[in-house]
């Protein structure tokens, strides 16, 4: 136990520095307010924010977005990753769609998606799905292509069926690739839901940062890109502790 919390306080030290650098900086004057607020004044507006029940409230709304469009984009791309993986036919028509769309930054999409679909909830969720989509659906086909030969021709030689072989052998051996793309899918979610409701939207953290940096609220802007960080970090941090209880199995990267 101790030494987890020395290796964890280590990987925080750097974090420590660079606020303590922040604070000497402001305190000899060598950086000025209209550069970067002071972090007490951070502090201060972040607790305001806190009492208000304005940082729970735009919390919840973007977690509903972000969480909705991921579940969809990990359901969708691990049964299309490996419908790809196992019919060539699906594969080659899938596949010239996938490599058009990957390489375009998704926040572009954003404009499109809102003409389509409206400046609600559903383009928002929809542009976040598509962007997740595509991490999780080459994560798992190449994971379920790379599954050793050996287990598959030692499963059918026991008379396992088509069916069984997927749940039993190509899905389990493909597991770890595909939990990579999805801890990936997680800061894309984010990534898109900030920049969506950067455009159009009344609720969420976006909308927050957006409000407060048009009034030259500094402060509270940036204390919700703090706070966002950390989100995004404590969500990464769950999800690879969860993959380590489930998966003991397998190492997991830091």
């Amino acid at each position: 136990m101790r030494a987890r919390i020395a290796h964890g306080a280590l990987r925080l030290l750097p974090l420590f520095l660079v606020l303590a650098a922040w604070q000497l900086a402001f305190a000899f004057g060598w950086l000025p307010k209209w550069l970067l607020p002071a972090p007490s004044a951070v502090a201060s507006a972040f607790k305001a924010l806190v009492l208000s029940g304005e940082l729970a409230s735009n919390t919840a709304a973007s977690l509903a977005r972000a969480g909705i469009g991921f579940a969809v984009a990990v359901i969708v791309g691990i049964g299309l990753g490996v419908l790809m993986a196992r019919v060539r036919a699906i594969e080659l028509a899938i596949e010239p769609i996938l490599l058009l769309i990957y390489p375009v930054p998704k926040p572009a999409l954003i404009p499109l998606f809102m003409i389509w679909l409206g400046i609600g909830n559903f383009s928002k969720i929809a542009v976040i799905a598509l962007a997740c989509l595509l991490p999780v659906v080459v994560a798992t086909f190449n994971g379920a292509r790379s599954v050793d030969p050996v287990l598959l021709w030692s499963a059918r030689a026991r008379g396992t069926s088509e069916h069984r072989l997927l749940w039993r052998v190509v899905l389990p051996a493909a597991l770890p690739q595909i939990a990579a793309g999805v801890r990936t899918a997680i800061a894309i979610a984010i990534i898109v839901l900030v920049s969506s409701e950067f455009i159009s939207s009344e609720s969420g953290l976006g909308f927050l940062i957006f409000s407060y940096g048009g009034v030259g609220a500094d402060d509270a802007m940036l204390a919700v890109v703090l706070y966002l960080a950390f989100l995004g970090y404590l969500l990464d941090r769950l999800y690879v502790a969860g993959l380590r209880r489930i998966m003991s199995w397998h190492a997991f990267a830091h």
